[in-house]
């Protein structure tokens, strides 16, 4: 079998983090009440429901289950993560769009 080649670690270069977020939301989004509320979210709302898509008549089958307003909004405002008036469908494509502009805006310290 073969082996897996070592590592090389450079002490120039700054070591790249996926997500360097000061909150984790990681047991939330695993626990089985929030998988079980996304699934029934999804199978009720089939259809990507974000702005872009509204805008251009786009019609894209939902792959996520998205916080309008973000969940560390709603857990910081004491408003129900569960609550679907907070939730819309979302494809992958147009959820990795919001999320990145989202990361992209609160490093900057604008959200």
């Amino acid at each position: 079998m073969a082996n897996k080649p070592k590592k090389v670690v450079r002490s120039w270069v700054k070591p790249r983090v996926a997500f360097d977020r000061k909150v984790s939301y990681q047991s939330f989004y695993n626990a089985r009440k929030w998988r079980n509320t996304s699934k029934a979210y999804r199978e009720a709302n089939p259809i990507c429901e974000c702005e872009d898509c509204k805008r251009e008549d786009i019609v894209k089958k939902a792959e996520v289950c998205d916080h309008v307003r973000g969940l560390g909004y709603l857990l910081d405002n004491g408003i129900d993560p569960y609550d679907w008036s907070e939730l819309q469908s979302m494809s992958h494509e147009c959820h990795n769009k919001k999320s990145g502009s989202e990361s992209h805006r609160s490093q900057r310290g604008m959200g």
